[in-house]
């Protein structure tokens, strides 16, 4: 199984603590980042590459990964187009693979439990979450018969669930969703959320809702959030 940690973005909304650091290497406890944090609970599984897409400051980010984890196997997948596209562009640059993997954004923080549910799922899948209000400007999901047929920042019906962008994905469906992908990117389509290609595929492929209930998984945006999860790992 391959890990993909999606690192492209530049992290403005965090102000002056990401003007010499990607959004990853922010400092969240003990001196620990929302990297390292990442990459230390997934490597607890049975994950045999990590492949981390970068964009700015992509130097920084691979001497970081290079001093502090020696020993894992790391591909780099460099976006030079990281500061006119979204992420679905550095998606489209990643080789083809022939193997399950688990997708996430590198700013995302979770704990051991939250990555033993999704990477030990059986079935495709993404986080959501019953138990919290739809958040105002992260993902919300539609789901119908515990399938997701829905991710988008602006979904706001009675029936949206908040949701993250935490994936396990059987190599079939990440392979029909990568084509969607090529296509989106092939007509220039670049500045929309790769889930923009996924929506058009929910007579494809069946990715399963997981809920967390609970367990940590959150997105760090701006400071708020830093402060938030902070908080929350003390």
């Amino acid at each position: 199984m391959k890990c993909i940690i999606l690192n492209s973005g530049m992290g403005t909304r965090l102000e002056e603590l990401t003007e010499n650091n990607p959004k990853s290497l922010v400092k969240l406890h003990n001196n620990e980042t929302i990297l390292s944090r990442a990459i230390s609970i997934i490597s607890n599984f049975e994950i045999d590459e990590f492949i981390i897409t970068t964009g700015y400051l992509d130097d920084v980010l691979r001497n970081y990964i290079d001093v502090n984890f020696p020993d894992f196997n790391f591909t780099y997948v460099h976006n030079p187009f990281y500061n006119k596209t979204n992420y679905i562009k550095s998606i489209d640059l990643i080789p083809d693979i022939d193997d399950d993997i688990i997708l996430l954004h590198g700013d995302l923080v979770f704990n051991q439990k939250t990555a033993e549910k999704v990477i030990n799922s059986n079935t495709s899948c993404v986080v959501i979450d019953s138990t919290i209000n739809i958040p105002k400007d992260d993902f919300k999901a539609k789901i119908e018969d515990d399938i997701v047929k829905y991710i988008s920042v602006d979904y706001f019906e009675n029936d949206a669930v908040a949701c993250q962008p935490f994936y396990k994905l059987k190599n079939k469906d990440w392979k029909t969703w990568k084509n969607k992908i090529r296509d989106f990117c092939e007509n220039g389509k670049t500045n929309v959320y790769a889930e923009n290609a996924l929506n058009e595929l929910t007579n494809d492929i069946n990715i399963y809702a997981l809920d967390l209930e609970g367990l940590l998984c959150m997105e760090v945006d701006n400071k708020n959030d830093l402060k938030k999860v902070k908080e929350i790992l003390k």
